[in-house]
């Protein structure tokens, strides 16, 4: 687990967003003796009332008729005045509003009067505790429900900041406060913050890192017993993410620990759905229903769980940290004897082999998986048991070895034309340790499972391309596997997996020879390949038709691999030329065993010196001239500019080993002189690295060099000189004198 900082957490704390409140379960709701007694009073004051609502309307009609008696005063023969017909408007008006009033009070009394009536036979056939015996003891008046505690309300002590701090904090308060402290931190206080709290707590972690970086989290997470960290993932029931960050030398560092914690998980989610579970049946039909399903989010919610994604990192240690073999809970707790059930689990990433084959025999279920990435795959039985429960997956990376492999793990999913319907993504499918026969049966059991022209996003892993018939073959059965199971868009974006450079892999150049007889859709494959390609081999195989070579057959290129016959007449010193000018993006040219094959190019230095040079006139007279790094040992004015040589001596029998002092020396001064040339004579030249190879040459080497190094570097040269265990180099200096090469 991360350390703490104010920037950064690996644990979280948040509120779970459907638990607003706590309460207490409780049963049905009845009407106790208490309540028909309340009825009974009201029932009386309501009769009273209705009283005094008649007497009211009495008064009214009273006062309505002395207005409507009353004439306004006249003189006899004389016309009204203005104020007394005025009066009398006003007197007429009064009688009407109280006309009005008398006949609401009327209506309200009669709709009362009804009520009234209809409660009255109801209380007389209710019992009378007033006039029951008195040796029947009466009802105890219970509440059908107790409410212990409500989140978010404040503390008791909390006018005017009064207290102790810790008694101005709400519970909710404190809870989120202290799920920000590691396990190992909060556990020491398990018994002074009680048991709901601290509960409490730990429920408030979203992200949980099982981290062996962190010192502390490292040490705490090895000495966990396996049931403390079940008992860790039953409390955190709100947690989103677990996280393994395991060291890259043991992979299988509390692999246990991480099961352990995805287990109890499940656990504490069970629990909490059977709670929910019982609550919604015991206040089924009842006014609690519908607070009960407010509070859950409803019935499906309360079920689904909160653990969204399992994730791995890989983590380089300082060689300082030892982790002992084998490392601490490596092997999983016993396999649970009840299923587990992850149903919000929707994302696992990166997640290695030895991890991968640890849920083989536990019973999880996790339906709602969308997202599977692996590390790599040596077991398909552990990919096959997280496929076997995923109802819809969407996106997954394989990382397999070969066809075969995946073809096994996918093959554990029913054949229903639907288990594989909804894959959009598949990534990491290597073919170039399959064999034909496994990539058609890749092939069919994708399309068994229903995948057909719906795959998004391919990416598929061709490697090497060697100049070989099976090459061929192979490439035509991945092209048939691409038409059955891709999109035309996913063609058109690029299928093959990309290194960090942009390419993907190496091809021989005679392979676009040799395909050209075979099926077009092989042959269309190559050629994409190739145009992706980081580097061309050549060998100098006959070619019986000579693919044509333009700058749009190996475009992204920047190395060109020498090996074997490619120098070994005239013919194929043409070809290599005309395969190295005519790549663009051409940076290095090496001999030998570059690509660790073995192989090695078989060529007198005459024909070296003779290649560079025919490779100069032909990059001058296209107006490509470019730099390059070469590992050969040549030099001449005739050469494109070089930056960087590379020289391995290699060779030194056992005998020679001892041999005079004089021959070393002649060794040393031929070595030193072959460094001044290239020095002074390469164009663009910047550095040399000579490799010794052989304990006794390196250290006889070095002495030498060594008493002279102070008058070499001192000298004011162009070129600074060093050496270390791996041998000699010698790298230009800057303008302010400074080596500008990384040593």
């Amino acid at each position: 687990m991360m350390p703490l900082s104010s920037n950064s957490r690996s644990l979280s704390a948040r509120r779970h967003p459907h638990s607003s409140a706590w309460r207490c379960s409780g049963g049905g709701v009845s009407l106790p003796s208490g309540m028909l007694a309340s009825v009974r009073e009201g029932t009386r004051a309501v009769e009273e009332g209705l009283r005094h609502l008649q007497e009211l309307s009495t008064t009214l009609g009273a006062v309505r008729s002395h207005f409507e008696q009353a004439q306004p005063p006249s003189l006899s023969g004389q016309a009204p005045s203005a104020t007394s017909l005025e009066l009398h408007v006003q007197r007429a008006l009064v009688s009407s509003h109280v006309a009005t009033a008398q006949s609401q009070l009327t209506r309200t009394h009669e709709d009362v009067s009804r009520v009234v009536d209809a409660l009255k036979p109801i209380l007389a056939a209710a019992p009378n505790p007033a006039t029951q015996d008195d040796a029947v003891a009466p009802a105890v008046k219970r509440p059908s429900f107790r409410l212990v505690y409500r989140s978010g309300n404040p503390p008791l002590v909390n006018q005017g900041h009064q207290g102790p701090a810790r008694r101005r904090l709400s519970r909710d308060e404190l809870a989120n406060m202290l799920g920000h402290l590691q396990p190992w931190e909060l556990a020491p206080h398990c018994r002074r913050l009680g048991t709901p709290l601290f509960h409490q707590s730990a429920a408030n972690y979203t992200h949980l890192v099982i981290d062996c970086e962190d010192d502390t989290a490292r040490r705490m997470w090895a000495a966990m017993p396996l049931a403390v960290a079940h008992n860790w993932g039953e409390r955190a029931t709100n947690v989103r993410e677990i996280r393994h960050r395991y060291p890259s030398r043991r992979e299988g560092w509390c692999r246990g620990t991480w099961v352990a914690v995805v287990e109890g998980h499940g656990r504490g989610w069970a629990a909490i759905a059977e709670k929910k579970r019982r609550e919604r049946e015991g206040a089924e039909g009842t006014a609690d229903a519908a607070a009960v399903a407010q509070d859950d989010g409803g019935p499906r919610l309360a079920d689904e769980g909160t653990l969204e994604v399992l994730s791995f990192e890989e983590v380089k240690l300082d060689d300082s940290i030892d982790i002992p073999y084998p490392p601490p809970s490596s092997l999983p707790p016993p396999a649970p004897t009840a299923p587990i059930h992850l149903p919000a689990l929707k994302t696992v990433d990166n997640i290695p082999t030895f991890s991968l084959a640890s849920r083989v025999g536990r019973q999880w279920r996790t339906p709602a998986v969308k997202t599977l990435i692996t590390r790599d795959i040596s077991v398909a039985s552990g990919l096959r048991a997280w496929l076997a429960h995923c109802e819809a997956i969407e996106v997954l990376h394989l990382n397999g070895r070969d066809a075969s492999t995946a073809a096994s793990a996918l093959s554990g999913l029913p054949a229903d034309g639907k288990s594989l319907a909804a894959l959009r993504t598949l990534r990491g499918v290597r073919m170039y340790w399959s064999i034909p026969a496994a990539i058609d049966r890749l092939r069919e059991v994708m399309v068994a499972r229903g995948v057909s022209r719906s795959i998004r996003e391919l990416e598929i892993g061709m490697g090497w391309m060697p100049s070989t018939d099976e090459t061929v073959e192979c490439s035509q059965n991945v092209a048939r596997l691409i038409d059955a199971i891709a999109r035309h868009e996913a063609v058109e974006k690029g299928v093959f997996a990309l290194n960090n450079d942009g390419t993907c892999g190496r091809i021989d150049a005679e392979l676009l020879s040799r395909s050209s007889t075979g099926p077009a859709a092989a042959q269309q494959l190559i050629r994409d390949f190739a145009k992706r390609a980081g580097m061309v081999n050549y060998s100098g195989d006959d070619e019986a038709i000579p693919a044509a070579i333009t700058d749009d057959t190996f475009p992204a290129a920047h190395s060109l691999l020498l090996l074997s016959d490619a120098l070994a007449n005239g013919a194929k010193k043409k070809r290599a030329v005309e395969i190295a000018s005519h790549m663009p993006s051409l940076s290095c040219v090496d001999e030998g065993d570059a690509a660790g094959d073995g192989v090695v190019l078989d060529a007198p230095v005459g024909d070296l010196w003779s290649f560079l040079e025919r490779l100069h006139v032909e990059l001058v007279r296209r107006g490509k001239e470019r730099s390059l790094t070469l590992g050969l040992w040549l030099n001449s004015d005739k050469l494109p500019p070089i930056e960087t040589v590379y020289v391995n001596i290699d060779g030194i029998e056992d005998d020679d080993r001892h041999k005079e002092d004089a021959e070393l020396e002649t060794l040393y001064r031929h070595v030193m002189a072959m460094i001044t040339s290239f020095n002074q004579k390469l164009k663009g030249h910047k550095k040399t690295c000579v490799s010794l190879l052989g304990n006794d040459l390196g250290s006889d080497f070095e002495r030498r060099f060594l008493d002279q190094q102070a008058s070499i570097n001192n000298s004011g040269g162009a070129y600074e000189f060093s050496i270390a265990r791996s041998g000699l180099r010698v790298e230009r200096r800057d303008a302010a004198g400074q080596s500008n090469g990384s040593s």
